[in-house]
C-alpha cells in the first residue's frame, strides 16, 4: 500500500510519499528531498501525528514543537 500526503511538506509544500523502515515510519519529500521521521507518542495537546524534523518534535495538526530529547549511556 502506497500512502502519499499532497502539498503537505513543511520546508517546500510539495507532495510527501510515507515509507516503513522496519517499524519507524518515514516522510519523504520528493520535491526537495526532506526526510522526516514520525513519533511513536501523538501530541499530548491535540493527539495529532508528530515528527522528529531537525532536532526537533513537531506536530504537523497544531503546530506544537518542542525539544527531542538526548538519551545518554
Amino acid at each position: 500500500m502506497v500512502l502519499w500526503k499532497i502539498k503537505k511538506c513543511p520546508k517546500c509544500g510539495g507532495d510527501i510519499f510515507l515509507d516503513i523502515d522496519g517499524q519507524t515510519w518515514f516522510d519523504h519529500c520528493l520535491q526537495c528531498g526532506y526526510v522526516g521521521k514520525k513519533s511513536d507518542e501523538p501530541c499530548p495537546k491535540c493527539g495529532g501525528e508528530v515528527y522528529l524534523d531537525a532536532g526537533r518534535y513537531c506536530c504537523r495538526q497544531c503546530g506544537r514543537s518542542t525539544e527531542a530529547y538526548q538519551v545518554s549511556a
